[in-house]
């Protein structure tokens, strides 16, 4: 996997434990949190509209899952909902030292204080063992073979995201210029470590348009927007596929998984 750092696997350990809640317990997520006194769903709101307030120009997600922090998501899995849980994570003991090791390891790492090399050997190893495991859960649960990889998410820079379990088409509602350039943040796991190929471009039936890639479990792809473009849906077209033999939709246009974003874009200033 791409894990470079401490810092990234700690923060990916986090991710993919919200979207582990999210398979798991889907919508029921916060009743389970609110009973067990994990969360005070004020609080989370709370949080939410801080985070608007701040990026007065980014879509902020309106998912409250989004505000919990580690310490929440360690008590609502391992105290709360363990018996959901297991089957994904393993042995309870096992689980609770790795969770709790992350967490001890959190704060010097999300505040750049520098770790042994010994202590980044052990989150990264940590970190990549949690990853898998919730990987594999997933492609399980989602009724697909082990053999694929899955998406975590993808969002982009307005803040859009899809989020690798919910539909795979995100209406926008963002109007573009032509000119103006989206960027897509894309993140993925293969529980078999192999290499991940993604693609963007233009979905528009006929439509001959520029394509982006890049390789890697979390890459950045942009798209800038042309004259042909303009219209009221411009279908933007993500797709994933792992180096392996094998694809969950094979042929010549073989992929894993895909994702697609609409976007509007404006007629030029001269043709309004």
């Amino acid at each position: 996997m791409d894990v470079v750092n401490p810092y990234e696997a700690v923060r990916l350990v986090e991710l993919d434990l919200r979207q582990l809640v999210r398979v798991v317990l889907g919508s029921s997520w916060l009743e389970a949190a609110r009973e067990g006194g994990v969360v005070d769903e004020a609080k989370l709101a709370a949080k939410m509209a801080d985070e608007r307030g701040r990026r007065p120009a980014t879509v902020v997600s309106t998912d409250l899952i989004d505000y919990t922090d580690f310490t929440q998501l360690q008590v609502l899995i391992l105290e709360k909902r363990w018996g959901a849980f297991a089957p994904a994570l393993g042995t309870k003991k096992h689980i609770e030292t790795y969770l709790s090791k992350i967490a001890g390891f959190r704060n010097p790492t999300m505040h750049a204080r520098v770790l042994h090399p010994f202590e980044e050997h052990l989150v990264l190893g940590i970190s990549g063992e949690l990853r898998n495991r919730i990987a594999i859960y997933r492609n399980t649960k989602e009724q697909s073979s082990m053999y694929y990889p899955v998406v975590d998410s993808i969002t982009d820079n307005f803040g859009n995201i899809h989020d690798g379990v919910t539909n795979a088409i995100t209406q926008t509602g963002v109007r573009m210029e032509i000119g103006e350039t989206v960027t897509f943040t894309c993140r993925a796991t293969d529980p078999e470590d192999r290499e991940l190929h993604w693609q963007l471009s233009n979905n528009a039936a006929g439509q001959d348009s520029q394509t982006d890639e890049a390789t890697g479990n979390e890459v950045v792809l942009s798209y800038t927007f042309a004259r042909a473009d303009v219209s009221e849906r411009v279908p933007l077209l993500i797709t994933l596929r792992s180096s392996g033999e094998f694809h969950r939709l094979p042929g010549p246009s073989a992929w894993d998984a895909t994702a697609m974003f609409h976007y509007a874009v404006n007629p030029p200033s001269d043709h309004r």
